[in-house]
C-alpha cells in the first residue's frame, strides 16, 4: 500500500510504499484509547449506572434474566463490568474487527431474539454527539432492545456560557495589521461554525469574563427513541450579569448515569467544576464563535439559536440566518485555529514588530515560508518586499491584504528563484503551514540554500540561527494517553497493551505533537540544548546526544524549536517558567512531546538521540538507557 507523507525539503506531499498490513497496525494504534481506559472517573460513573440499572431490570423481569448490549465495545471493559454485576447475557458489538476479536464481542446477527433489556454505550465525544450517539441509541432502541430498555448513560445536557475573551477571540478573527474592530482586510467573515475543542481548564480565569450564567442549549434523552431528533434549534434566554462583547461561546457537557440525577460524568472546566473536576483527554471542553458580533448590557436579557444535527452544533443570533456558517474569506478554511491565533499574536507582539521595522527599514527585503504573514509588517519601513510564496491560495490572499492596505512597495512570487534582483537582507519567522512539528520549520534553511546560491554568500538573512531544545516535565496528566492500562476496575486489560503498544511503535512517530499550554505539569530542569543551526547556506547533517537528567520526577520530555531573529529569541515553545516551575507554552505552535516507554519510566537519566539528515530534511530521535560506565 502507499502512504501520503509530506517532503520536509519541499513541503511537497509524496507518496511512499508502505508494509502491507500498515493500515491495520494504524487502526488498531489509533483504538489504543489510553487515557480513556485510565479515566477511572468515567469508568466509576459507567459502573454506578450498571449498578443501579441491572438489579431494576432483574426485579422488573419476572424470570430475573437480564440481557446487557454494550455498543462499541472497545477493550470490552463496560461488558465485563456487566457481566460482573450480574447481567445473565451480555452481547459486545464492535465495528473494528481486530479490536472486536481483542475483546471477545459477537457479531450483531447472534443477538437473535433476545433483545436487550440494558443499553450501555461509550459513544460521546467533545461535542456529545459527534460520534453518532444519536443515532445508535435511536436505532437499537428501535431493533435492538425490549420496551423499557434502560441506557447507561440515560440522558445528556449541553452547557454553553458566553463570554468576552481577547485570548479565544484571537483563535477565530481575520488578523489586522491595525488592529482595530472595522478594518476587514479579506471581506466580511466570521469564520467556520465547526467546534473548537480545547482544555478550557487551562484557561487562566483573568483571560475570559463570563457574561451570564450557563445555559442548558439541549436536553438528550437517550431512552426514548421518539425523543431523540437528529435535527433541531432551539432559542435560549439569558440575563447578562455584566456588560461584554460575546468573543466565543464556551461549551461543555453532562450524563446522568442512571436517571436518577445523582451520578454524573460532568464535562465541566476545573474552575468551574473544583469538587468534582476529573481530567481527561478522550473529551475536552468546546468553543464555538457566532456569525456576527453580538454585545450586551448588564442586566439585559439576551437569546441565543442553539442548533443541532446528527453530528454537530452551532449557535447563532436570533434575527440572523441559524444555517451554519462557513468559510468565505479562505482563511479559516485553509488555516488551523491555532496558525490563527499565532499571525494574531504576531501582529500584536510589539518587540517583534519593532525588530522588524529595524532590519528592514529602508532596505529590500525578501521574505520566505509558507502562509507566514511576517512579509506584510516588513512593508512598513522597508523599501521593497517580496513575498516568495509557493501557495497559491496564500498568494490570493495576501494580494487582498496588499490591496487593502495600499502596500505598492509589495510584490509576490511564488518561488524563490523567480526572485530577480539581489535583496538586501532575508526574512523569515519561519513558518511553514505544512509543518506539523516546530522542527519542520527548518526547511526555511533549503530556500536560504537556494536564495545563496543565486545571490551570493555574503546575503544576510534573519534568524540567523536555530536551536533545537528539550526539557524534563512532570505532567499532571498528559502523559495518560501513552501510558499502559494494565489492570483496570479488576479487569487485566494487559493483552490489549501489549498488541496496541506494538503497533503504535510500528505507525506512530516517537515523538508526539500536543499543544502543551492546554496541559497542568511542572518543569523540572532547565532546557537542554540538542542541536544548533546556523542559517548561513550550508546545510549539513547533524547529530548529537543529549543527557535528560531528573526523569525520576518526570514522565514526559517536550521539543521545540528556538529561532535568534535580529535582537530577539522567537520560540515556539517555552516561553517562561514561573517561581514554582509552572511552564508557560507558545500557544501559536504546537510542540513535540516524548512519554518514556515502560522500560525507561524508572530511569533517573535518558539519553536523547537526535539526528538531522540533510537529504531528507527531518530529525530523528532516539530515547537509550544512560549508560554510566561510558557516560552516555
Amino acid at each position: 500500500m502507499f502512504l501520503e507523507r509530506v517532503n520536509q525539503k519541499t513541503g511537497e506531499r509524496e507518496w511512499v510504499v508502505a508494509q502491507e498490513d500498515y493500515d491495520m497496525a494504524q487502526e488498531l494504534a489509533r483504538s489504543r484509547f489510553g487515557d480513556m481506559i485510565l479515566d477511572f472517573d468515567r469508568n466509576d460513573k459507567f459502573l454506578e449506572g450498571l449498578k443501579t440499572t441491572i438489579p431494576e431490570k432483574k426485579k422488573e423481569n419476572g424470570d430475573g434474566l437480564v440481557h446487557v448490549l454494550d455498543i462499541g465495545t472497545g477493550t470490552g471493559l463496560l461488558s465485563l463490568m456487566a457481566a460482573r454485576e450480574g447481567a445473565d447475557k451480555v452481547t459486545a458489538l464492535e465495528v473494528f474487527k481486530p479490536m472486536g476479536d481483542c475483546a471477545r464481542s459477537t457479531d450483531v446477527s447472534q443477538i437473535g431474539g433476545t433483545a436487550a433489556d440494558i443499553i450501555v454505550a461509550e459513544v460521546f465525544d467533545t461535542e456529545l454527539i459527534g460520534e453518532g450517539a444519536l443515532r445508535t441509541f435511536k436505532e437499537a432502541l428501535q431493533r435492538l432492545a425490549k420496551p423499557g430498555c434502560r441506557v447507561v448513560p440515560s440522558s445528556g445536557n449541553v452547557y454553553i456560557v458566553p463570554v468576552e475573551s481577547h485570548l479565544l477571540k484571537m483563535f477565530n478573527t481575520i488578523p489586522r495589521i491595525n488592529g482595530g474592530e472595522d478594518e476587514h482586510p479579506l471581506g466580511t467573515c466570521s469564520g467556520t461554525a465547526s467546534v473548537f475543542d480545547v482544555q478550557l481548564s487551562e484557561l487562566k480565569t483573568h483571560e475570559f469574563r463570563e457574561l451570564a450564567e450557563p445555559i442548558v442549549a439541549f436536553k438528550f434523552d437517550f431512552e426514548n427513541e421518539e425523543k431523540i431528533i437528529y435535527n433541531e434549534s432551539f432559542v435560549r434566554e439569558a440575563i447578562a450579569h455584566t456588560s461584554g462583547t460575546i468573543d466565543a461561546i464556551m461549551m461543555w457537557w453532562d450524563i446522568d448515569m442512571d436517571g436518577k440525577g445523582e451520578t454524573f460524568i460532568d464535562m465541566a472546566p476545573r474552575w468551574k467544576n473544583p469538587k468534582h473536576y476529573a481530567w481527561r483527554d478522550h473529551w475536552m471542553q468546546a468553543v464555538y464563535y457566532l456569525p456576527d458580533k453580538k454585545c450586551v448590557e448588564k442586566a439585559q436579557k439576551f437569546e441565543i439559536i442553539c442548533n443541532h444535527d446528527e453530528f454537530s452544533i452551532w449557535f447563532s443570533d436570533v434575527g440572523k440566518d441559524s444555517t451554519r456558517s462557513y468559510c468565505v474569506c479562505g482563511l479559516h478554511s485553509m488555516l488551523s485555529r491555532q496558525t490563527v491565533y499565532h499571525i494574531n499574536e504576531m501582529f500584536e507582539d510589539q518587540s517583534f514588530r519593532a525588530e522588524v521595522d529595524r532590519l528592514s527599514s529602508g532596505l529590500n527585503v525578501v521574505t520566505v515560508g509558507e502562509g507566514s504573514f511576517v512579509g506584510l509588517l516588513a512593508a512598513k519601513t522597508a523599501k521593497t518586499v517580496t513575498i516568495i510564496e509557493p501557495n497559491e491560495r496564500f498568494r490570493d490572499i495576501f494580494h487582498k491584504y496588499v490591496l487593502y492596505y495600499n502596500m505598492k512597495n509589495v510584490h509576490i512570487v511564488e518561488k524563490v528563484t523567480h526572485l530577480i534582483e539581489k535583496p538586501d537582507i532575508v526574512i523569515a519567522e519561519p513558518f511553514y503551514m505544512s509543518a506539523m512539528n516546530p522542527w519542520n520549520h527548518l526547511r526555511f534553511l533549503y530556500d536560504v540554500e537556494i536564495l545563496k546560491m543565486l545571490h551570493g554568500d555574503d546575503l544576510k538573512v534573519e534568524p540567523h540561527l536555530g536551536t533545537l531544545k528539550a526539557i524534563p516535565e512532570c505532567f499532571e496528566d498528559l502523559h495518560k494517553i501513552a501510558a499502559d492500562v494494565n489492570t483496570v476496575n479488576g479487569f487485566d486489560l494487559s493483552y490489549f497493551d501489549r498488541i496496541s503498544t506494538k503497533a503504535r511503535a510500528a505507525t506512530d512517530a516517537i515523538v508526539d505533537e500536543q499543544s502543551l499550554w492546554e496541559y497542568a505539569g511542572t518543569v523540572k530542569g532547565e532546557p537542554v540544548e540538542l542541536l544548533t543551526f546556523p542559517v548561513d547556506g550550508r546545510i549539513l547533517s547533524r547529530k548529537c546526544v543529549g543527557k535528560m537528567d531528573n526523569m525520576q520526577s518526570s514522565n514526559g520530555i517536550p521539543i521545540w524549536m528556538e529561532w535568534q531573529f535580529g535582537d530577539l529569541t522567537l520560540s515556539t515553545g517555552l516561553l517562561s517558567t514561573s517561581e514554582s516551575r509552572k511552564p508557560c507554552w507558545n500557544k501559536g505552535y504546537k510542540q513535540g512531546v516524548y512519554f518514556p516507554i515502560t522500560n525507561l519510566q524508572n530511569e533517573s537519566s535518558i539519553n536523547l538521540n537526535a539526528l538531522f539528515d540533510k537529504s531528507s530534511g527531518d530529525i530523528t530521535f532516539q530515547f537509550k538507557k544512560f549508560d554510566v560506565q561510558s557516560g552516555n
